[in-house]
């Protein structure tokens, strides 16, 4: 089981494990049917990103993240 093994699980969000597994789980399977290669470990630090389905606020150049708050981005946030 996972949860009761990592603590720091419930300080975080509950949509950025469960995308991460998501896309792994879909990264396997592509690669289990020939569409692509086996998945490969991303480097930490270097273009780390991740996915939020929860309620975030956005404004010119700051984000509201859930149990993060506020945070300031580099550049100004495009809204597609």
């Amino acid at each position: 089981m996972v949860k009761p093994n990592n603590y720091w699980y419930y300080e975080v969000s509950k949509t950025a494990p469960s995308y991460a597994l998501r896309y792994l789980s879909l990264a396997w399977k592509r690669c289990f049917s020939k569409v692509s290669g086996k998945p490969k470990f991303k480097k930490k630090g270097k273009d780390d990103n991740f996915t939020l389905d929860a309620s975030i606020s956005v404004d010119f150049n700051h984000i509201k993240l859930p149990r993060i708050g506020w945070i300031k981005t580099y550049g100004a946030i495009r809204l597609v």
